[in-house]
C-alpha cells in the first residue's frame, strides 16, 4: 500500500473525536430542540383527552336440535350467525378456537348503558331466532347466554401518556443530532467552496 492510498483511507475514515466535538459545539441546540419537542408532546397528551370508549362482551352458546331420523344439528352455523348479527346490530362477533357453538359478542360505546342494552338486544334476537327453529325438532337444547354481560371499567382508547412523552423525547434527541451533523456538513461544504475559490 503506497502513501497516497494510506492518506486516502485516513481521510475517508469517520473520526469519532470530530463527531463528538460537533455534538459538544452544538449542545445548546440539541438540548433546546429536544426540550421543545418534549414540551410540545407533554402539552399534547394533557390537552388531548379523548372521549372514553368502553367495551363489553357476553358469551352465547348456540343450541342444537334433533329429530328422530337426524343427528344433532346446531340452530345456526356460527359463521352464518356472525355475519347476520354484525349487519343487524353494532357488535363484533368472535368465534373461540376449538368451539363450534360458542359466540363472544362485543360492543363498544362511550356509554356503558348503551353497551349493555346492545348486548342484551343481540342475545334476545338470537334466542328469539332460535325459538322459531325449535318447532322443527323433536328434541333440542335451547340457545342460552353464558354468564353475565361484562363491561370493562377502563376505557379502551386511553392514551399511553408516558410512552408518548418518552418516544417524543428519544425521537427529538436523535433528530436534533442528525440536524446538527447536517448543519455541520453544510458549513464544511461552504468552507470548501470558499477555499477552492480563494
Amino acid at each position: 500500500m503506497n502513501k497516497d492510498e494510506v492518506k486516502y483511507i485516513q481521510e475517508d475514515e469517520i473520526d469519532l473525536r470530530d463527531l463528538w466535538k460537533t455534538i459538544v459545539k452544538r449542545k445548546n441546540f440539541i438540548i433546546l430542540f429536544t426540550l421543545l419537542v418534549t414540551l410540545i408532546s407533554v402539552v399534547y397528551v394533557f390537552i388531548k383527552n379523548p372521549i372514553p370508549i368502553y367495551s363489553g362482551n357476553v358469551m352465547v352458546e348456540i343450541g342444537e336440535g334433533r329429530s328422530n331420523d337426524t343427528n344433532q344439528i346446531y340452530f345456526d352455523h356460527n359463521s352464518n350467525i356472525k355475519s347476520i348479527l354484525e349487519k343487524r346490530f353494532e357488535v363484533e362477533v368472535s368465534l373461540p378456537k376449538g368451539t363450534n357453538n360458542i359466540l363472544i359478542i362485543t360492543s363498544k360505546n362511550k356509554d356503558k348503558n348503551i353497551i349493555k342494552k346492545d348486548l342484551n338486544n343481540t342475545v334476545s334476537a338470537i334466542i328469539t331466532r332460535h325459538k322459531e327453529k325449535t318447532k322443527f325438532f323433536d328434541d333440542y337444547i335451547m340457545t342460552k347466554q353464558i354468564g353475565e354481560v361484562k363491561i370493562n371499567n377502563n376505557a379502551i382508547n386511553k392514551p399511553k401518556k408516558k410512552l408518548i412523552v418518552i418516544v417524543s423525547f428519544v425521537t427529538a434527541f436523535i433528530l436534533s443530532i442528525f440536524i446538527v451533523f447536517f448543519l455541520e456538513f453544510i458549513s464544511k461544504m461552504k468552507e470548501d467552496d470558499k477555499n477552492t475559490q480563494g
